[in-house]
């Protein structure tokens, strides 16, 4: 997803943009991303993985069972 939260995933087989039809969340790290194909001559349907990898900036309220890699450049959480 880019940043404005809008899919930028694109058709594998013609290069159309797609949209999310259905998501499901597997673990508390790994969702399975069901994206069909905007392209009406095309309509490819078929499923995603999202998968957190890795931490940028350690949470305030963290579970001690989810273990991430974290990023080198790791900027310090502070109270907001």
């Amino acid at each position: 997803m880019s940043a404005s939260g809008h899919n930028a995933m694109k058709c594998p087989h013609c290069g159309s943009r797609c949209h999310t039809t259905k998501t499901r969340q597997v673990t508390e790290l790994y969702r399975e991303v069901t994206l069909a194909c905007k392209n009406p001559n095309c309509l490819h349907v078929f499923v995603a993985e999202m998968t957190a990898i890795k931490t940028l900036r350690q949470s305030l309220i963290p579970k001690p069972e989810i273990k991430l890699a974290c990023s080198t450049m790791l900027p310090s959480a502070s109270p907001v």
